[in-house]
Order: structure tokens, then C-alpha cells, then sequence
């Protein structure tokens, strides 16, 4: 029976309430539902000092791994407010397409930037070099420098620079 459950498990994005990411996580946690939460550390400056702060990579989501039975469950959990929506149903996300935002996130030697803005699709590369060698992306150009971007259905880009000379054509 366990594997009839781990078949009908997907992902999903779920809003949360503004700057809760990581407590909703953290309740996700003690309510054992699987979840993912992309945060990196990254240095703020205040006016006194710098400081290292675990942050999340996109703002207001947090992605759960879940069965349909369990979508309730989700709900009621404290500061989830709502499946992200694709023609009126809660969006499936790939399974590729986490999978490859969390080694972006977790490999990524530059801070990871996310954008929902949807942009022109560009020429398909892999990473040839370096520790995210292997990844499938797209190219593109922002504010001048070239970066890989990593498509989430229905939410949007992740987006991290790479050097060019790690990079091949598709």
C-alpha cells in the first residue's frame, strides 16, 4: 500500500503569509509533510555591521511534496494560505524542475536570484564545468551579465551567473 501513496505524491507551490516562509516550514515540519523551502546565506549590511542571514530564494512559496488526501492537511497549517492555481486546480510542479532548482540553489556559487517575471526564452545550454556541471538550463542576458536560468511552471525563473566558458550550446 506504501507505494500506491508514494505514487500520487506531487509537488506544489503554496503562498504563505508574508516573511513566514520559515516558520511555515518549521510547522510543515512538525506536522510531517514533506516539504522544500530554497534559502541561502547570504551577507546584509545594517548600518553597524554585516551579517549572515538564511533567506529564501523566492519570496512567499514553499513547495510540498504531498498526496491529494493530504492538501487539507496543507491548509491548515498556519501561515499556508494557498496552492499556487493552473486552470482552477493546485499546479503540479516536475519533479526535474525542483530538483534542479535545489542543486542550483545548493551549488551555486553566486547568490541565487529569482524573478516571476517570465522571461524570452533563450538558447538551451548544459553546464559543462563547475560544481552545477550537468545542469540543463537556459541562457540569458541580465543587465549586462550572462546568467542560467532554471524554469518553474507557472511561478518563474530561477537564475544564477555562471561563466560562459563553463557553458555549451544544446
Amino acid at each position: 500500500m506504501e507505494t500506491d501513496v508514494k505514487l500520487c505524491r506531487n509537488w506544489y507551490a503554496v503562498y504563505t503569509a508574508p516573511r513566514a516562509e520559515k516558520k511555515v516550514r518549521e510547522r510543515f515540519q512538525q506536522n510531517a509533510i514533506e516539504h522544500y523551502l530554497p534559502v541561502q546565506m547570504v551577507t546584509r549590511k545594517w548600518h553597524d555591521r554585516l551579517k549572515k542571514i538564511e533567506q529564501p530564494v523566492i519570496n512567499g512559496y514553499i513547495f510540498v511534496y504531498i498526496t491529494p488526501d493530504e492538501m487539507k492537511k496543507v491548509l491548515m497549517t498556519y501561515g499556508a494560505i494557498a496552492f499556487v492555481r493552473d486552470q482552477g486546480h493546485p499546479a503540479i510542479i516536475p519533479e526535474k524542475q525542483i530538483n534542479e532548482l535545489r542543486r542550483m540553489v545548493d551549488w551555486a556559487s553566486e547568490e541565487v536570484e529569482f524573478s516571476a517575471t517570465e522571461m524570452v526564452p533563450g538558447q538551451p545550454v548544459r553546464i559543462v564545468r563547475g560544481e552545477l556541471a550537468g545542469l540543463t538550463a537556459e541562457l540569458v542576458e541580465v543587465k549586462g551579465k550572462f546568467k542560467v536560468m532554471v524554469r518553474l511552471q507557472g511561478l518563474g525563473c530561477a537564475l544564477t551567473t555562471v561563466a560562459t566558458s563553463c557553458l555549451e550550446k544544446l
